[in-house]
Formats: structure tokens, C-alpha cells, sequence
């Protein structure tokens, strides 16, 4: 029996490799998608909640439940897997916010610590001289306020915590008789937006516009707002508080039972 001629296009069975005869198969698009979003949501939901507690577990729990909601919402396959990647997801998100919290508060509180010890030195010191100025034209002049306390606040408009501050300073000079406490409001900038800022938030008490450098010493050291000196009425500096702080802080700092701590040097007699 003659050969017969093969045409390049056939190939005997007995010559196809064991790879030309597996069949191949090949997963319907939707299905790759719902495992592969699927996995990553899961992946991402779990991996974040360890990372939480360095912060970073946040946004990888953002990414998790981004491609959760992406699976969900085109209803593919292995749904489950995609809802517990995001409740795990949104769970690492909630952690990571707290811890980023916490770390603030700690950073903050550190911080303000450490400004308050700054002007440790200062406690029960006679309170340095100086004639400020108000938007008013007025001039105010520290040591003709004997026999008063003073409160003075040096603070910004582009300052969110001196803002916060405000409503309570408004309160204090309320409540309080302008022959007991004077409050002051010291700021560097320029007066005419001290002046805009301060008529829009009815602010009851004088402000002044002065630069850091015209200002004695502390008040020229001070390197965060806002900074409240409180100065009793024989005009020695009493405490400094550095950072935001409550009406009822600020009421028992700038009340006559504030006392200043032993051993502090005070000298009643300096102008």
C-alpha cells in the first residue's frame, strides 16, 4: 500500500506531544475577576489588621474595602469571600484611625509638655515691662495694670486650637469684672486682618498687632500658639499654658486662687 502524502497541516496521533493532547480550559471572565478581586479584598482585609497598629494597616485597609465594594457591586462570583474581605477591611481602617489617634494625642500631649516647661523659668518672676497698642489706638502699658490680674493671649487667625480658644476668652471677659482681669489678645499679623477677624467674632477684649521681635523677654520666645501668660495682680507670672485649653482651665488659671509653686522667685518690686 503506497504512503499517502501528508499535508503539513496533519499530523499523525502518534507524533502530538502530551501537552498537544490535555485540552485546554479557560475560566469565563467573570469568574477570574470574582477570584481575583475576591482574594485581594480578603488579603488586604486581613493583612491590615496587624499593620493597624502601625498606622499603615489603615490605608491598606482603604484599599481592601475599596475592591470589596468594587466586587460587590458587580455582583461577581464568590460574594462571600468579598464581604468578609470587607468587614476585615473596614475593621483595619477603624484600627489603624484609632491608633493614628492615639499616637497624635500622645505626640501632642509630649509636645505641649515640654512648651510648658519652657517658661519654667518665668513661674513667679516679675512679668517684663512693656506699652502695647490696641487696634483702638489705646495704649496699654503692663506694669499701670498692678492691682488687676492679666491674662495675655498670643494667638493667630490662621491658628484652628487659638480659634477654639476665643469663644472662651469672650466668656471670661463676660464673666468676670474689668476691674479684677484684663485680657489682651497678641498677635503678629497684620492689624487690619486682626481687625476684620476680630469685629466678625465679636471679640470683647483688646487686640494688638505687634512683631515677635518688638516683644521683651519671653514673650519673644514663645515657638508655638497658642501661649497664654497669666499674670497676678502684683504682676509676677503666675502659670503658662501652652495648646488649647478648656473655659474652666482657663477660669481657674486667671482666678485669684491660682498660687505660685515654693520656691519660685518673686520680685513685686520690678517695673
Amino acid at each position: 500500500m503506497d504512503k499517502q502524502e501528508l499535508s503539513p497541516d496533519h499530523v499523525p496521533n502518534s507524533e502530538l506531544t502530551q501537552k498537544d493532547r490535555q485540552p485546554s480550559i479557560e475560566l469565563p471572565s467573570g469568574l477570574q475577576a470574582g477570584i481575583g478581586l475576591g482574594v485581594a479584598s480578603l488579603l488586604l482585609g486581613l493583612v491590615s489588621l496587624p499593620l493597624s497598629f502601625f498606622v499603615i494597616g489603615g490605608g491598606i485597609g482603604i484599599v481592601g474595602l475599596i475592591l470589596a465594594i468594587v466586587h460587590l457591586r458587580k455582583k461577581l462570583p464568590f460574594k462571600a469571600m468579598a464581604i468578609w474581605g470587607l468587614v476585615l477591611s473596614v475593621i483595619g481602617v477603624v484600627m489603624g484611625t484609632g491608633v493614628c489617634v492615639l499616637y497624635y494625642r500622645g505626640y501632642y500631649s509630649m509636645m505641649q509638655d515640654w512648651q510648658d516647661q519652657e517658661f519654667d523659668e518665668y513661674i513667679g518672676a516679675a512679668a517684663p515691662d512693656m506699652t502695647l497698642t490696641d487696634l483702638e489706638g489705646n495704649k496699654i502699658t503692663l506694669s499701670e495694670l498692678k492691682g488687676k490680674r492679666v491674662v495675655l493671649d498670643f494667638w493667630a487667625t490662621w491658628c484652628p486650637p487659638c480659634k477654639e480658644e476665643i469663644p472662651h476668652f469672650i466668656e471670661l471677659r463676660k464673666t468676670t469684672a474689668p476691674d479684677e482681669l484684663v485680657i489682651i489678645g497678641i498677635s503678629n499679623e497684620p492689624a487690619s486682618l486682626i481687625e476684620v477677624f476680630g469685629r466678625k467674632q465679636k471679640i470683647n477684649y483688646p487686640l494688638v498687632a505687634v512683631p515677635d521681635e518688638e516683644l521683651p523677654e519671653p514673650y519673644n520666645k514663645i515657638t508655638s500658639i497658642p501661649t497664654t501668660f497669666f499674670i497676678d495682680s502684683n504682676g509676677v507670672i503666675e502659670s503658662v499654658l501652652s495648646g488649647y485649653h478648656s473655659f474652666e482651665e482657663l477660669k481657674r488659671h486667671s482666678s485669684e486662687n491660682m498660687q505660685i509653686p515654693q520656691g519660685a522667685v518673686t520680685d513685686t518690686n520690678s517695673t
